[in-house]
């Protein structure tokens, strides 16, 4: 990066102990992002300070191992002194790149009250087992801690806004380590400062040094910690709502601009209870019946319909890959196909789902002039309410392509809109793995509050909401 356009309104902060073989390296890459470099020595027995000899950077040194967390906060300490907005931390051992510091500012400026993380799993296949799993388990006591989902709470390479640093209290005792991270994001949101991910690709040389992280040890310390934090609240069920169902059940509901539709969620619930599960329970029978559909003869569509789905990091999951992959099939069978993907920019994503499943697409060798993108929905809902508005499509015979666990939600609400279409399992069959009879169930519970809507709606002449849901049932 030129000298000009460094960026000047951030430090990098860069704890070290025994990092000799990784440490320059690092230090001289950082520097090429900005000219306030920290590196903060924990007692290395190795050549780790020889190495940072003639560097520009700021060195502070620990005559003996105090741990992670003394480390980190002598480089806030340090930082802080400095006039700027941010601080970048980043390991020592090559795990995070440098290069990759602009990402997090981008999304620094874009939101400036919240801590960035550099989320690296996406890929599960380009992480140690152990790792991610252990992540795993660390991201579901946290979120639930801090009252919302989190894609990597264990990324130390991080952006956080200086003003965080003035009003928080976080042991930073050696035992504190590897809690410390974890405590920042639970402390932070208490503070209304909440983090967002931005997707890094995850490295992990098998060169590298052995970590410093342990396993069983640190996430026991952790998940004590968040123990201690969820009793002082009283265990905080909205927390664990919020981190875990709601973005299963509520994924783009917001009460101040829908509150219909959680109107809606609540009478649903009400009539469950209301019939002791029965309707809930027919629901999720009448889903697991198009679940279980064989697959639809699609040489003779003219469309295919992909409804979009939540990003990982920016990328398609698994099951968006399912749909996208049985749309690809299609196409190269029929030439004179195209396809449709829907969905906007949903949750923390930086590019829509339509886009994201495009670049995929073409990635499969799909021509680009056979793909079509809708940005604007937000959920299945306005999916079809948006493709339906479309001008060209009428007359075409469609083939809607989603998971089988969602075909029936889908169906309906295409029937609702008067769009006439079939539909195309993404997956060759039904397995009934405890995955998709869980995601059958929560879509059953989809289904169950939407036709509660519509016929509430026609009960209640409610236009707005009949325009909303089913342009049919609205003239």
């Amino acid at each position: 990066m030129p000298e000009h356009n460094k960026n000047k309104n951030f430090a990098i902060v860069i704890p070290a102990y025994n990092e000799e073989a990784t440490i320059k390296d690092i230090a001289e890459r950082a520097l090429a992002q900005c000219n306030n470099v920290i590196v903060v020595d924990d007692g290395s027995s190795d050549n780790t300070i020889e190495k940072l000899d003639d560097l520009a950077i700021t060195l502070r040194k620990h005559d003996i191992n105090k741990g992670k967390a003394a480390s980190l906060w002598d480089g806030f300490t340090c930082a802080m002194k400095l006039d700027i907005d941010f601080i970048i931390t980043l390991d020592g051992d090559a795990q995070h790149a440098p290069e990759d510091i602009p990402l997090l500012i981008a999304e620094g400026h874009a939101h400036p009250n919240n801590i960035i993380i550099g989320a690296r799993l996406a890929n599960k296949n380009d992480i140690p087992a152990k790792r991610y799993y252990a992540n795993k388990i660390a991201n579901f006591w946290i979120a639930w801690a801090a009252g919302y989902p989190l894609s990597d709470s264990q990324s130390g390479f991080r952006l956080y806004p200086i003003n965080l640093f003035k009003q928080l209290d976080i042991s930073i005792s050696k035992n504190n380590s590897f809690v410390f991270e974890s405590e920042i994001i639970i402390k932070a949101a208490q503070q209304g400062i909440m983090s967002k991910p931005v997707a890094i690709p995850a490295v992990y040389s098998e060169t590298a040094r052995p970590s410093h992280f342990r396993g069983v040890r640190d996430i026991s310390l952790i998940t004590l910690m968040v123990a201690k934090s969820l009793i002082g609240r009283g265990m905080y069920p909205q927390g664990l709502f919020r981190s875990t169902l709601k973005p299963l059940l509520l994924p783009s509901y917001d009460m101040k601009t829908d509150i219909d539709g959680y109107l809606m969620f609540i009478l649903s619930f009400i009539i469950i209870i209301a019939t002791a599960g029965l309707s809930l329970i027919l629901a999720w029978v009448y889903s697991l019946s198009f679940a279980r559909r064989k697959l639809t003869d699609s040489s003779e569509f003219d469309i295919l319909l992909v409804l979009g789905k939540c990003l990982i990091e920016d990328q398609p999951d698994d099951d968006f890959k399912l749909r996208l992959n049985r749309a690809a099939l299609i196409l190269t069978q029929n030439n004179t196909s195209r396809v449709f993907i829907l969905g906007g920019k949903t949750r923390s994503a930086n590019t829509s789902e339509s886009s994201a499943g495009k670049e995929y697409l073409i990635q499969k060798g799909i021509e680009e002039n056979k793909i079509f993108i809708e940005e604007n929905s937000r959920n299945t809902l306005e999916n079809l309410k948006h493709f339906y508005a479309l001008s060209d499509i009428k007359d075409q015979k469609v083939l809607l392509i989603t998971n089988r666990y969602h075909l029936a939600r889908s169906l309906l609400m295409a029937k609702g809109f008067g769009i006439s279409t079939q539909a195309c399992p993404a997956e060759d069959r039904y397995e009934y793995s405890l995955r998709n009879i869980i995601m059958t169930f929560i879509e059953s519970f989809h289904l169950h509050w939407y036709i509660i809507g519509k016929y509430w709606a026609k009960l209640t002449n409610n236009k707005r909401m009949l325009e909303r849901i089913s342009i049919l049932t609205s003239k």
